[in-house]
């Protein structure tokens, strides 16, 4: 049986609703998991949050390495990725791909490497007609600490979404 990054990510938040974080932080420690780089257990989460989704849809993934994963810079896999895959149909998970695109691209809360980026990415959901992708990316946009340079960029004329 292969083991996938779905079945690491379950197994992971499933450890994150048993064990205390302070219990899992001193395991992760213990253990070596991150070979002492300056890591957390939330980044973790992350990378293997961002491997499962695409794994799921069928996509390359850029590294096998969870710790690689979850440490790269996710606005330029955002980018990457927009580029290969944003114009297409992505067999059927188009919705599911942009609201990812999204979340890479807002990652780093201190500051919004490519504002362009998130733009284009709501004008393409946008006409979509998809409301739950469309309120995910709306929710996901007001939680970003950044929200007022994508809006300048935009020229004061807003978000159309």
């Amino acid at each position: 049986m292969t083991l996938t990054f779905t079945m690491r990510h379950r197994a992971l938040r499933a450890a994150s609703v048993l064990c205390p974080q302070n219990i899992l932080d001193v395991v992760v420690e213990t253990e070596g998991y991150f070979e002492g780089e300056t890591f957390t257990l939330a980044k973790c989460c992350f990378g293997s949050f961002l491997a499962m989704e695409i794994e799921q849809m069928g996509l390359p993934l850029p590294h096998s390495d969870i710790v690689q994963l979850s440490t790269m810079h996710y606005p330029s896999y955002a980018r990457a990725l927009w580029r290969s895959h944003g114009k297409s149909e992505c067999k059927g998970f188009k919705g599911r791909l942009l609201f990812l695109l999204l979340e890479l691209s807002l990652q780093d809360d201190t500051t919004i490497t490519d504002s362009t980026l998130i733009l284009s990415i709501c004008k393409k959901i946008r006409p979509m007609k998809l409301p739950r992708t469309l309120l995910c990316a709306c929710e996901c946009l007001l939680r970003s600490k950044q929200i007022e340079s994508i809006l300048k960029v935009n020229e004061g004329e807003g978000l159309h979404m």
